[in-house]
């Protein structure tokens, strides 16, 4: 478990001594996700841009008081997730937590936070029901759900582009479980057909009995319901099998370049949807992108990494809405109340903590590189998608 710290000025929480003999005070936030791992390029990014805008903050000289970010390698396990959770709550000076990238690892931690009433905000994990009545007030989403994500895929793919026979793979995680879910059942509203379903471990490596399934059904495109390490195995192994004629597409779990390792030719025509708005295509969000650059770091931007940073941004506002003293209670009020316009749009919750800021756009991965569908090759009818 990976435990980093940054420290905000706070009247009456205590913290160390400042450089004129002044009791220096303290603010702690909680920050998850896989630092190590299958995910880590993920879960490292999302990292980054929330210490990003920490340090911005502490820099900035708005808060009466320094804020101490306890940052847990959660390593993509809910067992290890449960575990840093315990370490966060146990805090007294933590008055809020974020995470997590693994819809799993999420479902471990939620009761901790919900006993302990500290507020955790969740930036990547998507299943239905992490944000319920059961879990409100005390837990709430920045990040959009799993129908959220597959409805606008689906309606693009199967209503727009025609794809009508479908077979799916997802992994057994809950992120998995829960993307197959939602697909199925858009198939099925959308007039599409579903030829097949598998299900795999994560850590396959051997896809090969399944393409040929994939074969066998006559299916015109795959869906993925998992993330990006079995992903590009699956779509490689297609590649390598010569299926050139059937579409790859999954949400955001497959969007990364980890998934362009695979080599150009193999990746090619691969379609993905990333929650949110393009942060290239707003003065803020393309200042949120030069910032990072600039912070030299080795992971690249992933689908879920503008969340974290947005993330840091609805606690930001809601410590300013607790004066100099915030406590966990004032912010579990703050951060449901809160409205938040940040590189991701205007974000607000809904009356289960659910965000109201529900957006998406498709990629494609056009010569060896992800780039907005909409500026693609593909959507100009220059290059024509696998088609059967």
């Amino acid at each position: 478990m990976i435990i980093v710290a940054a420290v905000f000025a706070l009247a009456g929480c205590g913290g160390s001594q400042s450089g004129s003999g002044e009791e220096q005070a303290v603010v702690k936030l909680g920050f998850l996700s896989p630092i190590t791992g299958p995910n880590a390029a993920e879960g490292a990014a999302a990292r980054n841009a929330f210490q990003m805008a920490i340090d911005a903050a502490n820099a900035s000289g708005e808060f009466p008081y320094k804020i101490e970010v306890i940052t847990i390698d959660d390593a993509s396990k809910p067992e290890v997730g449960a575990a840093g959770a315990q370490q966060i709550v146990a805090d007294e000076q933590v008055v809020a937590a974020t995470g997590h990238w693994n819809s799993g690892v999420a479902e471990a931690t939620i009761p901790i936070f919900k006993q302990a009433e500290i507020p955790l905000l969740i930036w990547g994990a998507i299943k239905e029901g992490l944000t319920s009545p059961d879990n409100y007030p005390y837990i709430t989403r920045s990040a959009p759900t799993a129908a959220q994500e597959n409805e606008p895929l689906a309606k693009t793919l199967i209503t727009d582009m025609g794809y009508k026979k479908w077979f799916i793979v997802s992994d057994v995680t809950s992120y998995g479980e829960a993307n197959t879910t939602v697909f199925t059942k858009k198939i099925a509203d959308l007039g599409g057909e579903l030829l097949g379903t598998e299900k795999v471990q994560e850590g396959t490596v051997d896809f090969r009995p399944i393409i040929q399934k994939i074969k066998g059904s006559g299916a015109e495109a795959v869906y993925f319901g998992g993330v990006v390490t079995e992903a590009s195995l699956l779509k490689n192994q297609m590649y390598e099998a010569g299926m050139k004629d059937v579409v790859f597409a999954g949400i955001s779990g497959i969007y990364s370049d980890d998934f362009l390792k695979i080599g150009a030719k193999a990746a090619e025509g691969t379609l993905a949807i990333k929650p949110g708005i393009d942060p290239a295509k707003s003065p803020e969000g393309q200042k949120f992108l030069d910032d990072y650059a600039k912070g030299g770091y080795t992971e690249p931007v992933g689908a879920f990494t503008p969340y974290a940073y947005e993330a840091a941004m609805i606690l930001l506002n809601a410590l300013k809405q607790c004066g100099d003293a915030p406590t966990a209670a004032a912010m579990v009020d703050a951060i449901r109340n809160s409205e938040t316009t940040g590189i991701m749009g205007t974000t607000t919750f809904n009356e289960y903590g659910q965000t109201n800021n529900v957006a998406a756009y498709m990629l494609v991965v056009q010569d060896g590189k992800w780039i907005p569908y909409e500026d693609s090759e593909y959507a100009s009818g220059t290059r024509a998608l696998p088609k059967k």
